[in-house]
């Protein structure tokens, strides 16, 4: 007797939205992904529909396999994956824009801690030459 998976629920969406898209992420494919998600935006219905057409051949490979099907019928579904994706890129670059700015404070706090020492190390020599 045949086995037929039921749609996913909202647990199983959110699962599948974090799993998808923290792979995406750490392979650096986020931008890219976004791109190729809101240019097949439309055909995401078709998209899922062939999943389920080939899912008893590949579903014996992958036991997630009728999940994804059943995640990209809905567009709302790589809607919310896409906002997913731009989130992480907008927390990755915020991530990166505040290593660069303590890198830049720590490079100019010893660029003036150098110099006050090059000024102290002047200072008495300075006062020798007078004399």
């Amino acid at each position: 007797m045949l086995n037929f998976r039921e749609p996913i629920d909202e647990k199983r969406r959110e699962e599948l939205l974090d799993a998808m898209a923290n792979k995406i992420n750490q392979f650096g494919m986020t931008v890219p992904a976004i791109f190729f998600l809101e240019m097949n935006k439309p055909f995401s219905y078709i998209g899922g529909q062939l999943m389920h057409f080939f899912s008893p051949m590949i579903g014996v490979f992958f036991e997630t396999f009728e999940d994804y099907a059943y995640f990209f019928d809905d567009r709302k579904n790589v809607e919310l994956l896409i906002q997913r994706l731009e989130a992480l890129a907008m927390e990755e670059e915020e991530e990166r824009r505040k290593q660069k700015e303590m890198k830049k404070a720590a490079k100019q706090k010893k660029a003036e801690t150098s110099m006050l020492d090059e000024a102290l190390k002047m200072g008495p020599q300075d006062t020798k030459d007078e004399k």
